[in-house]
């Protein structure tokens, strides 16, 4: 039998969610959908991310992003101006920690700011 749990909380900091993902480790698990209560639509600057179609646009365009990059590119716009490590952008898209040594993260800020290169305006603000 399948269980559907819905989780509704405020986690600023993500320590509920990180629990709950640790609780179900050895399970079969999906999230299907993760919203802000407020607002669908995060916008930072030319930026606009439609949460809940996951429609990521960029200077009034389209960019196609997969999962890894959307949800690093989520996790770094829902906090502009923070740092964040490489595992935190790691367990943002793997929800797993992070490997030593693996250069997944460093790939997926590469596509994102070659993503927008082509898009006349934009500055990358991503550095590693």
């Amino acid at each position: 039998m399948d269980e559907i749990i819905v989780i509704r909380a405020a986690d600023p900091d993500g320590s509920i969610f990180k629990a709950i993902v640790n609780a179900l480790k050895d399970k079969r698990t999906e999230a299907v959908h993760v919203a802000d209560t407020v607002s669908s639509v995060l916008r930072v600057g030319e930026l606009e991310i439609h949460h809940e179609y996951r429609w990521v646009m960029m200077a009034g365009r389209e960019v196609r992003l997969n999962h890894g990059e959307y949800a690093m590119l989520y996790c770094m716009a829902s906090s502009p101006g923070q740092v964040f490590s490489r595992a935190q952008l790691y367990a943002a898209a793997w929800g797993e920690e992070y490997l030593h040594g693996s250069t997944s993260v460093e790939n997926i800020i590469w596509r994102l700011r070659k993503s927008w290169s082509p898009i006349q305006g934009t500055r990358s603000t991503l550095k590693l």
